[in-house]
């Protein structure tokens, strides 16, 4: 970068310009529930020879598309308020509501249509104890979780979902739900786990695909603790060390804006260190503030390598931003942006123009993560049976999900390396892009994912 960018604005000012863009953008949400709504619980009724117990029902769904269709329950605990994900857990959740909308205007699952109400969704606020509380006030009348948002939040109710026996989609991709013992049985995950999303990332920057930096670059660290910042930002240390970069020149630990962290220590190691690259595992207000406050402090030669949390649309909203955004920020993407011509996308555009929804990255997730808990019902139902054991022993054999083209065909079942993604695509800021997103580098696995074994997760 040759010109400076926001000289007269100053930290205070960027960070106010940041919070703003990725704020709540006024969705109405359900914090909580009556705890007098039930879905009727019917033990072994057949619905057209299908048996059934907890969150389906013979009885047609509220406003049903299908009236002769009985109804299956799912729920949802996000983070759709004040939390640091909320900017893309809002569109996320409107995403997976959108999707069985569509679903159920075709037709329904074989005699079932699916919903998720109003009731049955949760602001947990990115907290765990709020996740529990979620949890257990849906948990008594929904089959299944469309979504459950953070990884230390699922891990948080995963004992009580070992005992409802219930299985959920998580907005979250660690690496640890490939293995049976951090309660991946219940979880349908889709998408490229954090750890190998870095490894690629990693070797994308030090490669031809960016030709950003000679092969002695420096970089540093700056991530959220917990799973996700463990996760990707082991995954970014295991790589550097593959790859003989060594050790980051800092690896800072950032608390969320959210629950009171400021940009200040981590701008500070920046502009005393001055790494070439700076890796974020946050979420997208932390990066946009911490880059900006380094970048008006004075250090202007760096690249940002972004988890695909790190990025919201909201940030376009500032355009005193996008400049240097589109010349730093590189971001791991598990799937591909709003513009991509695959039948799921082409599906996903016309949900969100039917609602009159803006493109958001977050949509897009919410979208695809629906697909798995999609093959999961069919295959459920085909069998005869939509209680909770058949429907979890399904989720271990499920094979082939469908995801329209906007992911390869997905199978749980087999050993942890037998059934990981081990995919990335790379991402770079276009202000005249829906979701702010152009590729950069398509679908691609680096050698350092293609050839790792993945014996435990990362960031244990």
């Amino acid at each position: 970068m040759k010109r400076r960018w926001l000289m007269a604005t100053g930290l205070v000012a960027v960070l106010a310009l940041v919070a703003a863009a990725c704020g709540d953008d006024g969705a109405t949400t359900t914090t909580a529930a009556p705890t007098t709504t039930a879905a009727p619980t019917t033990t072994e009724a057949p619905v057209d020879d299908v048996a059934f117990d907890v969150g389906v029902a013979p009885a047609p769904c509220d406003d049903a598309v299908n009236d002769g269709n009985g109804c299956i329950y799912l729920g949802i605990v996000s983070d759709l308020s004040d939390g640091p994900f909320a900017a893309v857990a809002i569109p996320l959740t409107d995403a997976q509501k959108h999707f069985w909308q569509r679903v159920n205007a075709d037709g329904g699952l074989d005699g079932f249509d699916v919903i998720v109400r109003d009731e049955d969704v949760f602001d947990a606020h990115y907290t765990g104890p709020g996740t529990v509380e979620g949890f257990e006030l849906i948990v008594p009348r929904v089959l299944a979780f469309a979504q459950i948002l953070g990884t230390p939040q699922t891990q948080a109710v995963i004992p009580r979902m070992i005992e409802e026996g219930v299985v959920a989609a998580p907005a979250t991709w660690w690496s640890g739900w490939a293995f049976s013992d951090q309660g991946g049985d219940h979880i349908l995950e889709s998408g490229t786990p954090y750890c190998l999303e870095a490894m690629n990332g990693m070797a994308a920057m030090n490669g031809p695909m960016t030709e950003n930096f000679g092969e002695d670059y420096t970089w540093a660290l700056v991530r959220f603790g917990g799973d996700y910042g463990g996760d990707y930002g082991n995954g970014a240390i295991i790589a550097a060390a593959l790859m003989g970069l060594g050790e980051p020149l800092f690896d800072h630990l950032q608390t969320s804006f959210a629950a009171g962290g400021a940009p200040d220590e981590a701008v500070g190691l920046i502009l005393t260190h001055r790494p070439d690259l700076i890796v974020y595992v946050t979420g997208p207000r932390e990066m946009a503030a911490i880059s900006g406050g380094a970048f008006t402090g004075g250090h202007e030669a760096f690249q940002v390598l972004g988890a695909s949390p790190t990025w919201n649309v909201g940030l376009l909203a500032i355009p005193e931003l996008v400049p240097l955004l589109e010349a730093v920020y590189n971001g791991t993407i598990p799937w591909s942006v709003w513009t991509t011509d695959t039948p799921g996308h082409a599906a996903m555009r016309a949900a969100a123009e039917a609602n009159d929804t803006t493109p958001n990255g977050g949509y897009i997730a919410g979208w695809v993560w629906s697909y798995p808990i999609k093959a999961l019902l069919e295959a459920a139902i085909a069998s005869g049976d939509l209680t909770r054991a058949n429907v979890l022993a399904v989720a271990g054999t499920l094979e082939g999900v469908d995801y329209e083209g906007m992911l390869p065909a997905r199978s749980y079942t087999g050993g942890v390396n037998d059934q990981i993604v081990r995919s990335s695509l790379l991402a770079r800021v276009d202000a005249e892009a829906p979701d702010g997103l152009m590729v950069a580098a398509d679908t691609f696995i680096s050698p350092l994912a293609e050839g790792f074994d993945l014996a435990a997760p990362c960031d244990l």
